[in-house]
């Protein structure tokens, strides 16, 4: 099975994951760390560091942050240069988590996963704008 890490600023891996589990149900090999206000550097990176020894005997690993550059993305880039079993992944939400997790839970495979994740996330983003039933059915541009 892929194991799948979700990282970021504050409560954000901890908060996912949760909501992830809300709506799927417990997860196998999934782990949530957060970086939090006042943890060091250093500790972020021994918080990585333990967290990957989790995940020693899986074939691929998938680690969801939550922004590029980021202090979570770059101790997680540092801790996994070289292992061509893993992929980081930036820019997460809760929709292409959730999908990606769905996905795993039926069986698909390493290069599948890939390659609809990203999708994913883009799809679960856009706008919804309420129609006033007095208003004149408005075009595609917004006028």
């Amino acid at each position: 099975m892929t194991g799948i890490i979700v990282i970021g600023h504050g409560c954000f891996g901890t908060g996912l994951a949760s909501a992830a589990e809300l709506i799927l149900g417990k997860q196998e090999d999934f782990l949530a760390i957060d970086f939090q206000d006042g943890d060091t550097k250093t500790e972020l990176e021994n918080k990585v560091k333990a967290a990957l020894g989790q995940f020693e005997d899986v074939k691929h690993l998938l680690i969801f942050c939550d922004l590029l550059s980021g202090s979570p993305f770059n101790a997680m880039t540092a801790a996994t240069m070289g292992q061509k079993h893993s992929r980081v992944v930036y820019g997460t939400n809760l929709g292409m988590l959730v999908e990606t997790l769905m996905n795993r839970n039926l069986g698909a495979d390493w290069e599948e996963l890939i390659s609809e994740l990203i999708q994913s996330g883009k799809d679960q983003v856009g706008m919804f704008f309420p129609k006033d039933d007095t208003e004149e059915e408005k075009d595609e541009d917004w006028d």
